[in-house]
């Protein structure tokens, strides 16, 4: 079982874990982020490409602040769009509250597929992943939660990102 199936199993078991284990003692919250970053292409070692999160900008539920993140995408278990392009398996990390002592740490997997086809230099992308609160700090301590995320890359590499799901504390 490659690792892209591994997470995303272990995000479905950790949601369905945190659904049936929250108590009545428990506070839950709904969560709603939009935000807008800049995608910075990294080194493809081996088929899997390293993209960066910069520059990100979220406003939500949680607040404002900045965010970052760090995703691989593996275009060597690339696939066909259906329109003539590519898609791709995704993973990586977002932290919203980025700088601060009040972060929130999401590990996400799901995928991303070029919008039509063409060069993928010149292409925007669609991406939509599951996300899983994988720690948080401050204000965030002992959060727990799950959730969906969209991401939509431009042609000029800017990105907007929303998350929507529920959190536990």
């Amino acid at each position: 079982m490659n690792s892209f199936l591994r997470v995303l199993i272990g995000a479905a078991l950790a949601a369905l874990a945190l659904t049936s284990s929250a108590t009545a003692s428990e506070k839950s919250s709904k969560l709603v982020v939009r935000g807008v970053d800049t995608v910075i292409d990294g080194p493809c070692p081996a088929g899997v490409c390293q993209l960066t999160l910069t520059d990100g900008a979220f406003r939500g539920t949680t607040g404002t602040g900045a965010y970052s993140g760090s995703i691989k995408l593996a275009v060597k278990s690339g696939f066909p769009n259906g329109e003539g392009g590519v898609c791709a398996p995704i993973e990586g990390e977002i932290t919203l509250g980025t700088g601060t002592p009040n972060r929130l740490v999401l590990a996400l997997a799901g995928d991303s597929c070029q919008d039509g086809a063409g060069d993928v230099t010149q292409a925007s992308f669609t991406g939509v992943a599951h996300f899983v609160v994988k720690h948080g700090t401050g204000t965030y301590a002992k959060t727990r939660g799950y959730g969906i995320a969209t991401f939509s890359e431009g042609v000029d590499d800017r990105e907007r990102m929303t998350l929507i799901g529920r959190t536990w504390r």
